[in-house]
């Protein structure tokens, strides 16, 4: 009952988590400061429901650090989503999730107890399929119009400058004449595509320490959960209020410094409001589901399956929703990169 109670949490929490970026990719967000307030918000009024049913435990402030390192990491999700496209995003950062949130559990890293799995060597080499897969998904190329014709637009653009800026006076005429640019097009184009070069390994280091931060969130609330002298031991869900009111107040104060350094012009998309409060709402069935999930099954179990399958999800919704996703090549490696996440999570579901 307890392994098939933990598998369904893995289950609704993939859902949840692969699509609750969909409501707000479809608008523009900007840096995601203020829809990450608005979704800080849904958080807080959703877990207050859980918390009910909890019988109101008592506040931890401890679990507070647990919503700072959220925080932190989601402050970087919009910015990566936009960069590197909704599945790339999501994947890499949550391969990093996975490998740092289970290596934790197994060596007791951060002060934790370690928990090593039964069988210690296919448990790893599950891990570095799970890293390999994600190492694929970062060579995917998010593939957008918008982009295409933005990039065209540019060069045309260009093209015109050049032609107007170098004339040539024809002395037996007196008329002008425009001089090839055929190096100023190459110039350009190179331009462009460094650019996109820089902005691509940009978003792949934000996902890296996104996804440390998320990796981190469980740590403060293991140890609360372990310093327990009490029987029998609090249910997990009753640190959840304090761990979501610590993403209120963090997100809060950021947008509050974001709106101090923007000179109190910050950027607000009105049409974002009910997106984000939806996202919100997704995260916190996904969340309430990782902690169930972790206390029905090992952590070591849970990361690896909760911080993969969000992605093949949200793979689907780019594919299939988004069309970020239709060339044959990237296709292909998505299905590669899949194919090899899911024996990842297999060896170390069976490595217990």
């Amino acid at each position: 009952m307890t392994l098939g109670f933990g598998l369904g949490a893995c289950a609704i929490a993939s859902v949840a988590f692969g699509s609750m970026f969909v409501p707000l990719k479809k608008y523009d967000a900007g840096d995601g400061i203020f829809s990450q307030l608005i979704m800080a918000v849904a958080i807080l009024i959703s877990s207050f429901v859980i918390n009910s049913f909890q019988n109101f435990p008592p506040f931890e402030p401890y679990a507070l650090i647990s919503g700072v390192l959220w925080v932190c990491g989601n402050s970087m999700a919009v910015p990566i989503i936009n960069k590197l496209g909704l599945s790339v995003g999501i994947l890499l950062w949550n391969s990093v999730n996975c490998c740092l949130g289970a290596f934790s559990s197994v060596f007791g890293w951060f002060g934790t107890e370690s928990k090593p799995p039964s069988l210690f060597i296919p448990y790893f080499i599950g891990v570095l399929f799970v890293v390999i897969g994600g190492f694929i998904f970062s060579l995917i190329k998010k593939e957008n119009v918008f982009e295409e014709r933005e990039s065209n637009d540019l060069m045309e653009n260009g093209d015109q400058l050049c032609n107007e800026t170098f004339l040539m006076n024809n002395d037996t005429r007196n008329n002008y004449q425009s001089i090839p640019t055929e190096k100023t097009n190459m110039s350009t184009t190179k331009i462009i595509e460094k650019s996109l070069i820089y902005d691509r390994i940009l978003g792949v280091v934000m996902a890296v320490l996104s996804g440390s931060m998320y990796a981190l969130v469980f740590v403060p609330i293991t140890i609360l959960q372990q310093s327990e002298t009490q029987n029998p031991k609090k249910h997990i869900l009753d640190y959840f209020f304090s761990f979501t009111f610590g993403i209120f107040i963090t997100a809060t104060v950021v947008f509050i410094i974001y709106g101090i350094v923007k000179k109190n012009k910050p950027y607000v998309n009105s049409s974002v409001a009910l997106p984000a409060l939806i996202a919100g709402v997704l995260w916190t069935i996904g969340q309430s589901s990782f902690f169930v999930a972790n206390e029905n099954l090992s952590q070591s179990i849970s990361f690896p399956i909760i911080t993969t399958l969000p992605g093949v999800i949200s793979s689907l919704w780019s594919i299939f929703f988004f069309h970020e996703i239709s060339s044959k090549k990237n296709i292909i490696k998505l299905i590669i990169a899949c194919s090899i996440t899911f024996i990842g999570v297999i060896i170390v579901s069976l490595s217990r």
